[in-house]
């Protein structure tokens, strides 16, 4: 079981026995019987065992047969075993005793920075990937307690793949977890290394992205402006310039590859981890950076606000965020704008809302009123007997219109609400004349329904045309009913 039982993919009699995998016209599978390929023997060597160890040749070419067959498959059929290697509760940054409501916020947390939307890196991509997995096994109860016992070795582990069949493996503590001997998993490492390459899942050359949060004035929002931004961020060490150690430090040949910069395990070839491809090796770091090239330091850029910008909205900045060591892209600089409140206008996307105080005369007699605007005051017209509450909308006056918006113009709009002023006290003269008006109303509404016009009413209500044409429509109606009744 040193192989395979390893790396935990299928049984030996199921790999044997799968037509699929045993109907590769693959060149690898026609192999004759007794001999045994140069990958074989570099297998052997990594695992550092004779190859007639192994459990058979066929095991092998059946392995191999399906990497390349059914590559999609055969990684999405190992995912759950896969996942047993990794600690869910290391990704999410949060301790095995942890309760459900802090395993959610820290997901919240790390999902909002390594999101697609806001790190489109690939390492950004994968740690998103990695983080969600997370989450899903811990946030339910029965799942964390199985993947506890998983993770501890403690349970005996079944598994169903697509097209690989059903197989179930013995109770098995995980190879390549901390408390597995040192220097037993460089067979995996490898493998990892070399299929890493081969699907573009290589690890990524840029640095981490940094996210800041920016606040913008409300008249920034409006005209657009340029803004400088200061924010912490990993910047080149001076001393070593990046490099992680000095010009003129020692190099020695890198034992793992002799030099050579790549590892080749037949028929592969992939950089070699130890040396990064370049064949040297360095044991004498710069001691600034610590031979990581980069140290903590302050960056500044000048950003350019475009107008129309609401809260919530970011904007990204291509390498202006962490620096990386030499050979290393910069990474992207996130802002996430917060627009700040203006005292006069109330804002929702692109409209604009204000009010304009009126007096009693003016919402009774019309007249007109000194508006603010984003351009400056404006003069509108108050419509006679305004009522208190109605608006007036200014097309085109709000702010310019985002992207998320539709464009229908290009700005958005500003309603004007008329708040009436009544008067706290009035001088004799004018309470003689609301009192003379105030009768008047009462006597105008007591006119309307006095008895001796209830009767002109009730005339004039049946002489209209839309009465009149209802009540000769009932009465032909009627006549029909009474007509088959009667015969």
């Amino acid at each position: 079981m040193a192989l395979f039982g390893c790396i935990r993919l299928a049984s030996r009699s199921f790999l044997l026995q799968s037509s699929k995998l045993r109907g590769s016209a693959m060149e690898l599978a026609r192999a004759k019987p007794g001999e045994v390929p140069e990958f074989v023997r570099g297998i052997s060597h990594l695992l550092q065992t004779n190859y007639n160890e192994l459990y058979n040749f066929k095991l092998c070419q059946s392995y191999l047969q399906a990497i390349f067959l059914s590559t999609s498959r055969a990684f999405r059929a190992t995912a759950s075993l896969s996942s047993i290697e990794k600690d869910y509760y290391e990704i999410l940054g949060v301790p095995r005793d942890a309760s459900q409501d802090d395993i959610k916020k820290a997901f919240l947390t790390l999902a909002k920075k390594y999101h697609p939307d806001t790190n489109s890196s690939q390492s950004g991509k994968r740690k998103f990937q990695e983080i969600r997995d997370a989450y899903e096994i811990l946030r339910d109860p029965s799942n964390r307690a199985q993947y506890e016992k998983r993770f501890t070795g403690e349970e005996e582990m079944r598994y169903t793949a697509d097209d690989a069949g059903e197989f179930h493996s013995r109770t098995y503590r995980d190879p390549f977890t901390r408390s597995h001997k040192a220097g037993q998993n460089h067979f995996s490492d490898q493998f990892y290394k070399i299929f890493a390459e081969v699907f573009d899942d290589a690890r990524s050359t840029y640095a981490d992205d940094v996210e800041v949060v920016v606040k913008v004035p409300f008249a920034a929002a409006v005209n657009g402006a340029k803004v400088e931004v200061s924010f912490a961020a990993k910047v080149l060490c001076d001393s070593c310039d990046g490099h992680g150690y000095s010009v003129n430090v020692k190099r020695y040949v890198c034992p793992n590859c002799n030099g050579l910069g790549k590892v080749t395990i037949f028929p592969f070839t992939t950089t070699c981890d130890l040396c990064k491809g370049s064949g040297r090796i360095i044991k004498d770091f710069c001691l600034v950076c610590k031979g990581v090239g980069v140290i903590d330091g302050m960056r500044t850029v000048n950003v350019e606000i475009p107008a129309g910008v609401d809260s919530g909205d970011t904007i990204r900045v291509a390498e202006a965020g962490n620096s990386g060591r030499q050979g290393v892209n910069l990474g992207n600089l996130i802002l996430k704008l917060e627009v700040e409140k203006d005292p006069v206008f109330v804002r929702d996307g692109s409209d604009i809302y204000v009010d304009a105080r009126i007096s009693f005369a003016q919402a009774m007699l019309g007249g007109t009123v000194d508006v603010p605007t984003l351009s400056g005051k404006t003069q509108l017209r108050i419509p006679k007997g305004v009522q208190p509450g109605q608006h007036v909308i200014l097309r085109g006056k709000g702010l310019p219109r985002g992207p998320k918006e539709a464009r229908y113009l290009d700005c958005g709009d500003q309603y004007v609400h008329f708040r009436v002023h009544f008067p706290s006290s009035v001088n004799e003269r004018q309470r003689a004349i609301l009192e003379e008006f105030a009768l008047e109303e009462a006597t105008k509404e007591n006119n309307d329904f006095a008895k001796d016009n209830w009767w002109q009413q009730l005339v004039s209500h049946l002489t209209d045309p839309k009465v009149v044409m209802l009540g000769v429509a009932i009465a032909v109606l009627l006549n029909l009913v009474l007509g088959k009744t009667t015969s």
